[in-house]
């Protein structure tokens, strides 16, 4: 898998207190899941790289030694018992020096101290707050996150100057107004938030296909137009390059409100969506959720219907535990795709070639937005190339220019791809 490293900051050792982080950390692999996660046993199959768990840590004196404290561990040790990264969330109210104080404790606790040795290894990325330019939480002024960034972020330098600061994961829609994404961010960025960050985050939903019940709704391709946005602002503020992960993303299968969606649409979505990232440049994509997790309580709300197990509530639930054609989809794609390098990725009327060289060798992820373009496909192969479902269908093996008509779900093609073009090939006379 494409791995990128934290570029080191230089200055004098208090800047190691005092800024982002000058240690060289490893991001954890890109395949992620985030939200409250009832049962990690499923990652005994869905063998993922990181997880953020969907309950937050408050920096308070009464969290070391409570239930919540225990909640934490035996989550994170479930996490690490099957490889996966943990990254915790500290909830970023309006904290003060006092908050500092006890984050400081709690960080030391998880990464050199009981915490780490209950949780099996230490925790190594801390994510402060949450859609801070969202409305609900701890949503506040784009100088106030910055505000409380730069308490937190030194307590937990101190505690573990190896750790990585996360920024908490930034929503984005034409809706928000001042509070969109981008001038948000550039406000933060110019009251010195940037100078505590390790990693930038951001968040984005959406659907699998345009719909006029949801005019505004995001598509998966929206992210091209945020990662652009966050790295024009990196470099108009002087930040030093760092990584951008996107710490939730997810669509639903089922109804929400008029609009419906299927299985196979929601499997679609979620594979275009991380390659999509990967070849952008993103570090971590976690989905949210793997199990439906009733946060509207009603069965039927778009993260009700988000995961990718369902949870037996809601009249489109085929039955608790029933994993959803995005779970298989995502096993296929750890399978093909992880310790894959990326090639290229091209995009034009309507279809995109993402190619990968891989251990087996080299390999090739296709699909075609219907809302843009519709019509076959010519794939020239350079040798014999097998065609593969997103689920591991086989759906035939050519060795010459061949006709492909896909429909919304991409296709592996497991072979050496020449080229893809919209046009037939020249008809020649024998």
């Amino acid at each position: 898998m494409k791995r990128r490293t934290l570029i080191a900051t230089v200055g004098i050792a208090l800047t190691m207190v005092l800024c982002a982080s000058t240690e060289q950390v490893d991001p954890p692999g890109l395949f992620g899941i985030s939200g409250i996660i009832p049962d990690v046993s499923l990652f005994e199959e869905l063998r993922l790289d990181c997880a953020t768990s969907g309950f937050w840590i408050g920096p308070g004196a009464g969290f070391l030694g409570s239930n919540k404290e225990a909640l934490h561990t035996r989550q994170f040790r479930g996490f690490v018992e099957r490889g996966i990264t943990p990254i915790a969330t500290l909830y970023l109210g309006d904290v003060g020096e006092e908050h500092a104080t006890w984050t400081e404790e709690i960080v030391r606790h998880y990464t050199s101290g009981q915490g780490a040795e209950a949780a099996g290894a230490p925790i190594l990325y801390w994510e402060l707050g949450d859609e801070q330019n969202g409305a609900w939480g701890t949503s506040c002024d784009p100088e106030e996150y910055a505000r409380r960034v730069s308490l937190l972020a030194p307590a937990i330098r101190r505690a573990c100057p190896q750790c990585s600061v996360v920024m908490g994961g930034l929503l984005d829609g034409p809706d928000m107004g001042a509070w969109r994404l981008e001038p948000y961010f550039r406000r933060f960025l110019a009251a010195g938030g940037g100078d505590w960050i390790d990693v930038y985050a951001f968040h984005y939903y959406g659907l699998a296909r345009p719909n006029p019940r949801w005019p505004a709704a995001q598509l998966y391709d929206s992210a091209s137009t945020i990662v652009e946005q966050m790295g024009e602002a990196l470099h108009e503020y002087g930040v030093r390059s760092a990584p951008i992960w996107v710490t939730e993303t997810s669509t639903f299968s089922g109804l929400v409100g008029e609009v419906e969606q299927s299985e196979s649409e929601q499997a679609a979505d979620l594979v275009k969506r991380y390659v999509l990232l990967w070849s952008l440049g993103v570090d971590v994509v976690q989905w949210c959720y793997l199990t439906e997790p009733q946060y509207e309580g009603t069965g039927v709300g778009f993260f009700d219907q988000s995961g990718l197990v369902y949870d037996g509530i809601g009249p489109y639930d085929r039955g608790e535990g029933v994993k959803k054609r995005a779970y298989v989809a995502y096993q296929r794609m750890l399978e093909r795709l992880r310790g894959a390098i990326l090639v290229d990725r091209v995009t034009g009327n309507g279809a995109t070639l993402a190619r990968f060289e891989a251990e087996e060798g080299p390999l090739a992820v296709l699909w075609q937005d219907p809302w843009v373009r519709e019509g076959p496909l010519w794939i020239e192969p350079a040798d014999a190339v097998s065609v593969e479902g997103l689920c591991g269908e086989a759906l035939g093996v050519h060795d010459r220019t061949f006709r492909l008509d896909l429909t919304l779900e991409p296709v592996y093609l497991i072979g050496d791809v020449a080229g893809v073009s919209v046009a037939a090939p020249a008809l020649h006379a024998p």
